[in-house]
Protein backbone atom coordinates (compact mmCIF):
# COMPACT_ATOMS: atom_id res chain seq x y z
CA UNK A 1 0.00 0.00 0.00
CA UNK A 2 1.38 3.17 -1.23
CA UNK A 3 1.98 5.96 1.93
CA UNK A 4 0.88 9.77 1.22
CA UNK A 5 2.21 10.63 4.65
CA UNK A 6 5.65 8.81 3.54
CA UNK A 7 6.22 10.23 0.19
CA UNK A 8 4.87 14.08 0.87
CA UNK A 9 7.72 14.12 3.73
CA UNK A 10 10.48 13.89 1.10
CA UNK A 11 11.43 16.24 -1.95
CA UNK A 12 11.41 13.81 -4.62
CA UNK A 13 14.05 15.65 -6.41
CA UNK A 14 16.29 14.31 -4.05
CA UNK A 15 16.19 10.58 -5.14
CA UNK A 16 17.00 12.49 -8.68
CA UNK A 17 20.65 13.66 -6.71
CA UNK A 18 20.94 10.56 -4.99
CA UNK A 19 20.93 8.35 -8.14
CA UNK A 20 23.04 11.21 -9.86
CA UNK A 21 25.77 10.46 -6.86
CA UNK A 22 25.66 6.58 -7.14
CA UNK A 23 26.55 7.20 -11.16
CA UNK A 24 28.93 9.66 -10.87
CA UNK A 25 30.48 9.01 -7.40
CA UNK A 26 31.49 12.77 -7.37
CA UNK A 27 29.57 15.93 -6.13
CA UNK A 28 31.27 17.75 -9.15
CA UNK A 29 30.27 15.66 -11.86
CA UNK A 30 26.82 15.23 -10.25
CA UNK A 31 26.16 19.12 -10.09
CA UNK A 32 27.41 18.89 -13.61
CA UNK A 33 24.83 16.53 -14.93
CA UNK A 34 21.92 18.57 -13.08
CA UNK A 35 22.84 21.96 -13.81
CA UNK A 36 23.18 23.00 -10.55
CA UNK A 37 26.04 24.18 -8.10
CA UNK A 38 28.04 22.01 -6.01
CA UNK A 39 26.35 23.85 -3.22
CA UNK A 40 22.86 22.69 -4.52
CA UNK A 41 24.33 19.07 -4.58
CA UNK A 42 25.48 19.04 -1.24
CA UNK A 43 22.60 20.71 0.50
CA UNK A 44 20.44 18.07 -1.41
CA UNK A 45 22.52 15.62 0.16
CA UNK A 46 22.66 16.88 3.23
CA UNK A 47 19.22 16.54 3.49
CA UNK A 48 18.82 12.88 2.02
CA UNK A 49 21.19 12.31 5.33
CA UNK A 50 18.47 13.85 7.60
CA UNK A 51 15.69 11.81 5.93
CA UNK A 52 17.44 7.98 5.62
CA UNK A 53 19.63 9.04 8.85
CA UNK A 54 22.74 7.75 6.96
CA UNK A 55 25.89 9.47 6.04
CA UNK A 56 24.96 8.06 2.45
CA UNK A 57 28.22 8.90 0.84
CA UNK A 58 31.61 9.36 1.96
CA UNK A 59 34.24 11.42 0.66
CA UNK A 60 37.69 9.58 0.25
CA UNK A 61 40.29 9.72 -2.52
CA UNK A 62 38.53 7.65 -4.84
CA UNK A 63 35.53 9.94 -5.17
CA UNK A 64 32.04 9.22 -3.09
CA UNK A 65 31.59 6.02 -2.03
CA UNK A 66 28.26 4.80 -0.94
CA UNK A 67 27.60 3.50 2.47
CA UNK A 68 26.13 -0.18 2.94
CA UNK A 69 22.71 1.90 3.36
CA UNK A 70 23.16 3.84 0.19
CA UNK A 71 23.71 0.45 -1.90
CA UNK A 72 20.31 -1.11 -0.40
CA UNK A 73 18.45 2.21 -1.67
CA UNK A 74 20.35 2.14 -4.70
CA UNK A 75 18.48 0.03 -6.85
CA UNK A 76 14.98 0.47 -5.41
CA UNK A 77 15.52 4.34 -6.41
CA UNK A 78 16.25 3.45 -9.48
CA UNK A 79 13.27 1.48 -10.41
CA UNK A 80 11.42 4.26 -8.61
CA UNK A 81 13.17 6.97 -11.11
CA UNK A 82 12.28 4.61 -14.04
CA UNK A 83 8.19 4.06 -13.44
CA UNK A 84 8.10 7.83 -12.89
CA UNK A 85 9.93 8.48 -15.82
CA UNK A 86 7.80 6.08 -18.31
CA UNK A 87 4.68 7.96 -16.97
CA UNK A 88 5.79 11.46 -17.78
CA UNK A 89 7.23 10.26 -21.18
CA UNK A 90 5.00 9.91 -23.76
CA UNK A 91 6.14 7.61 -26.94
CA UNK A 92 4.58 6.33 -29.70
CA UNK A 93 2.24 2.52 -28.61
CA UNK A 94 4.74 -0.21 -29.21
CA UNK A 95 3.10 -3.19 -31.58
CA UNK A 96 5.01 -6.15 -31.93
CA UNK A 97 3.08 -7.25 -34.91
CA UNK A 98 3.67 -3.88 -37.04
CA UNK A 99 6.98 -2.90 -35.68
CA UNK A 100 10.03 -3.03 -37.74
CA UNK A 101 12.48 -2.52 -34.66
CA UNK A 102 15.48 -4.13 -34.90
CA UNK A 103 16.66 -5.58 -31.09
CA UNK A 104 20.20 -5.85 -30.19
CA UNK A 105 21.36 -8.60 -28.07
CA UNK A 106 24.88 -9.59 -27.25
CA UNK A 107 25.51 -13.44 -25.69
CA UNK A 108 28.41 -15.54 -26.20
CA UNK A 109 28.92 -18.29 -28.95
CA UNK A 110 27.80 -20.74 -27.15
CA UNK A 111 24.43 -19.23 -26.17
CA UNK A 112 23.90 -18.12 -29.50
CA UNK A 113 24.25 -21.32 -31.25
CA UNK A 114 21.41 -22.39 -28.72
CA UNK A 115 18.89 -19.18 -28.85
CA UNK A 116 19.52 -17.35 -32.03
CA UNK A 117 17.66 -19.26 -34.64
CA UNK A 118 15.04 -20.13 -31.81
CA UNK A 119 14.04 -16.18 -31.59
CA UNK A 120 13.96 -15.89 -35.48
CA UNK A 121 12.05 -18.84 -35.45
CA UNK A 122 9.49 -18.40 -32.92
CA UNK A 123 8.88 -14.64 -34.05
CA UNK A 124 7.95 -16.18 -37.88
CA UNK A 125 5.71 -18.55 -36.41
CA UNK A 126 4.11 -15.57 -34.38
CA UNK A 127 3.74 -13.65 -37.65
CA UNK A 128 6.16 -10.43 -35.90
CA UNK A 129 8.03 -7.75 -37.92
CA UNK A 130 10.43 -7.26 -35.58
CA UNK A 131 14.16 -8.27 -36.53
CA UNK A 132 17.56 -9.29 -34.28
CA UNK A 133 21.27 -8.20 -34.08
CA UNK A 134 23.40 -10.79 -32.61
CA UNK A 135 26.70 -8.79 -30.57
CA UNK A 136 29.65 -11.06 -29.21
CA UNK A 137 30.45 -10.55 -25.39
CA UNK A 138 30.85 -12.95 -22.56
CA UNK A 139 30.74 -13.27 -18.88
CA UNK A 140 33.81 -10.53 -18.51
CA UNK A 141 32.91 -8.17 -20.99
CA UNK A 142 29.08 -7.85 -20.64
CA UNK A 143 29.15 -4.25 -18.93
CA UNK A 144 31.27 -2.88 -22.14
CA UNK A 145 28.27 -4.35 -24.26
CA UNK A 146 25.32 -2.43 -22.44
CA UNK A 147 27.43 0.58 -22.53
CA UNK A 148 26.32 0.51 -26.98
CA UNK A 149 22.98 2.81 -25.84
CA UNK A 150 21.78 0.58 -28.84
CA UNK A 151 22.24 -2.78 -26.65
CA UNK A 152 19.07 -4.19 -25.72
CA UNK A 153 20.20 -6.45 -23.53
CA UNK A 154 22.82 -9.13 -22.91
CA UNK A 155 22.74 -12.86 -21.69
CA UNK A 156 25.80 -14.73 -20.50
CA UNK A 157 27.02 -17.46 -17.71
CA UNK A 158 27.55 -16.25 -14.27
CA UNK A 159 28.30 -12.57 -14.70
CA UNK A 160 31.14 -10.96 -12.82
CA UNK A 161 30.93 -7.62 -11.20
CA UNK A 162 27.28 -7.23 -11.24
CA UNK A 163 25.98 -3.84 -9.52
CA UNK A 164 22.96 -2.03 -8.79
CA UNK A 165 22.70 -0.04 -12.44
CA UNK A 166 21.65 -3.86 -13.80
CA UNK A 167 18.52 -5.96 -13.45
CA UNK A 168 18.84 -9.76 -14.27
CA UNK A 169 16.95 -12.93 -14.12
CA UNK A 170 17.86 -16.39 -14.30
CA UNK A 171 16.95 -17.79 -17.76
CA UNK A 172 18.17 -21.69 -17.00
CA UNK A 173 20.93 -23.86 -15.38
CA UNK A 174 23.50 -25.80 -17.41
CA UNK A 175 26.24 -28.32 -17.20
CA UNK A 176 28.50 -29.27 -19.52
CA UNK A 177 29.13 -32.61 -21.64
CA UNK A 178 31.44 -34.01 -24.23
CA UNK A 179 31.78 -33.32 -28.02
CA UNK A 180 33.79 -35.56 -30.52
CA UNK A 181 33.20 -37.28 -33.67
CA UNK A 182 32.28 -40.85 -32.49
CA UNK A 183 32.73 -43.01 -35.77
CA UNK A 184 36.10 -40.86 -36.33
CA UNK A 185 37.50 -41.94 -32.76
CA UNK A 186 35.82 -44.86 -32.83
CA UNK A 187 34.02 -43.77 -29.13
CA UNK A 188 30.62 -44.25 -28.38
CA UNK A 189 28.59 -42.70 -26.29
CA UNK A 190 28.90 -42.21 -22.88
CA UNK A 191 33.16 -42.17 -22.75
CA UNK A 192 34.73 -43.81 -20.64
CA UNK A 193 37.04 -41.82 -18.58
CA UNK A 194 40.17 -43.46 -19.70
CA UNK A 195 39.06 -42.90 -23.21
CA UNK A 196 38.77 -38.77 -21.90
CA UNK A 197 42.09 -38.65 -20.71
CA UNK A 198 43.81 -40.76 -23.70
CA UNK A 199 42.45 -38.25 -26.87
CA UNK A 200 43.69 -35.31 -26.98
CA UNK A 201 41.47 -31.87 -26.59
CA UNK A 202 39.99 -28.91 -28.05
CA UNK A 203 40.14 -26.04 -25.13
CA UNK A 204 37.64 -22.86 -25.49
CA UNK A 205 38.56 -20.07 -22.97
CA UNK A 206 38.22 -16.51 -22.56
CA UNK A 207 42.16 -15.70 -23.15
CA UNK A 208 42.87 -19.13 -24.79
CA UNK A 209 44.99 -20.22 -22.07
CA UNK A 210 43.37 -21.86 -19.74
CA UNK A 211 39.98 -23.86 -18.63
CA UNK A 212 37.93 -25.39 -15.57
CA UNK A 213 38.69 -28.60 -16.93
CA UNK A 214 42.58 -28.22 -16.54
CA UNK A 215 42.00 -27.02 -13.01
CA UNK A 216 40.24 -29.94 -11.79
CA UNK A 217 42.39 -32.67 -13.73
CA UNK A 218 45.76 -30.31 -12.32
CA UNK A 219 43.75 -31.04 -8.79
CA UNK A 220 44.52 -34.94 -9.54
CA UNK A 221 48.18 -34.69 -10.73
CA UNK A 222 46.93 -34.84 -14.40
CA UNK A 223 48.24 -32.60 -17.41
CA UNK A 224 45.01 -32.62 -19.71
CA UNK A 225 46.36 -32.97 -23.31
CA UNK A 226 45.16 -30.12 -25.25
CA UNK A 227 46.24 -29.61 -29.48
CA UNK A 228 44.43 -26.74 -29.80
CA UNK A 229 43.04 -23.32 -27.59
CA UNK A 230 40.21 -21.41 -28.81
CA UNK A 231 38.57 -18.22 -27.69
CA UNK A 232 35.54 -18.86 -29.07
CA UNK A 233 33.08 -22.13 -29.57
CA UNK A 234 32.64 -21.65 -33.27
CA UNK A 235 36.13 -21.74 -34.03
CA UNK A 236 36.45 -25.27 -32.76
CA UNK A 237 34.25 -26.55 -34.88
CA UNK A 238 36.03 -26.85 -38.09
CA UNK A 239 38.71 -28.78 -35.75
CA UNK A 240 35.96 -31.22 -33.66
CA UNK A 241 34.74 -31.89 -37.09
CA UNK A 242 38.53 -32.61 -38.81
CA UNK A 243 40.50 -33.67 -36.39
CA UNK A 244 40.70 -36.62 -33.61
CA UNK A 245 39.90 -34.31 -30.60
CA UNK A 246 37.56 -33.95 -27.49
CA UNK A 247 35.60 -30.72 -26.71
CA UNK A 248 33.56 -30.20 -22.49
CA UNK A 249 31.21 -27.65 -23.34
CA UNK A 250 28.28 -26.15 -22.00
CA UNK A 251 25.46 -29.09 -22.91
CA UNK A 252 23.04 -26.64 -24.28
CA UNK A 253 26.06 -25.68 -26.72
CA UNK A 254 27.39 -29.41 -27.33
CA UNK A 255 23.28 -30.33 -28.57
CA UNK A 256 23.20 -27.40 -30.86
CA UNK A 257 26.82 -28.17 -32.86
CA UNK A 258 26.21 -31.79 -32.91
CA UNK A 259 22.85 -31.33 -35.05
CA UNK A 260 25.13 -28.75 -36.95
CA UNK A 261 27.71 -31.00 -37.70
CA UNK A 262 26.53 -34.39 -36.93
CA UNK A 263 28.79 -35.10 -33.84
CA UNK A 264 28.68 -37.19 -31.05
CA UNK A 265 27.32 -35.77 -26.84
CA UNK A 266 28.06 -38.09 -24.22
CA UNK A 267 28.06 -37.24 -20.12
CA UNK A 268 31.97 -36.19 -19.07
CA UNK A 269 33.25 -38.53 -17.39
CA UNK A 270 34.53 -36.64 -14.33
CA UNK A 271 33.29 -34.60 -12.43
CA UNK A 272 32.13 -30.67 -13.71
CA UNK A 273 30.29 -28.02 -12.08
CA UNK A 274 26.85 -26.58 -12.92
CA UNK A 275 26.45 -22.82 -13.76
CA UNK A 276 23.17 -20.32 -14.14
CA UNK A 277 22.67 -18.61 -17.75
CA UNK A 278 21.28 -14.63 -16.71
CA UNK A 279 19.41 -12.48 -19.20
CA UNK A 280 21.03 -8.73 -17.85
CA UNK A 281 19.34 -5.29 -18.80
CA UNK A 282 20.10 -1.82 -17.38
CA UNK A 283 17.55 -0.79 -14.61
CA UNK A 284 16.40 2.33 -16.20
CA UNK A 285 14.96 0.13 -18.60
CA UNK A 286 12.75 -1.65 -16.47
CA UNK A 287 9.69 -0.19 -17.63
CA UNK A 288 10.64 0.23 -21.32
CA UNK A 289 7.91 -1.36 -23.17
CA UNK A 290 9.97 -2.83 -26.05
CA UNK A 291 12.57 -3.89 -23.86
CA UNK A 292 10.34 -5.26 -21.75
CA UNK A 293 8.48 -7.56 -24.82
CA UNK A 294 11.89 -8.52 -25.66
CA UNK A 295 12.70 -10.25 -22.09
CA UNK A 296 9.52 -11.69 -22.08
CA UNK A 297 9.64 -13.31 -25.53
CA UNK A 298 13.42 -14.47 -24.81
CA UNK A 299 11.85 -16.08 -21.32
CA UNK A 300 9.07 -17.76 -23.65
CA UNK A 301 11.25 -19.38 -26.13
CA UNK A 302 13.66 -20.50 -23.31
CA UNK A 303 11.02 -21.97 -21.19
CA UNK A 304 9.67 -23.78 -24.38
CA UNK A 305 13.38 -25.42 -24.94
CA UNK A 306 13.98 -26.48 -21.66
CA UNK A 307 10.51 -28.28 -21.39
CA UNK A 308 11.27 -29.80 -24.62
CA UNK A 309 8.64 -28.72 -26.49
CA UNK A 310 10.24 -27.22 -29.41
CA UNK A 311 11.80 -28.65 -32.24
CA UNK A 312 15.63 -28.12 -33.42
CA UNK A 313 15.78 -24.88 -36.10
Amino acid sequence: MISIANISRLDLNLLVTFQCLMSERSVTRAAAVLHVTQGAVSSSLKRLREHFNDELFLRSSAGMVPTRRALELAPKVMEALTAVSAIVTRGPHFSVETSTRVFNIALSDDIESYLSARLVNEAKVRGLSVKFAFHQTNSLLWKAALADPDMDLVLCSEPKEFSSHYSSQVLFSSSYSCLYDGPRLNISSPITRDEYLLHDHVRVSFDGRRGFVDDLLEKEGIVRRVSASFTHFAGALATLVHGDVIATWPTFAALSFARIARLTVSPVPICVPAFRVFLIWEVERNADEQNQWLRNFIIDVTQALQHGSMTPP
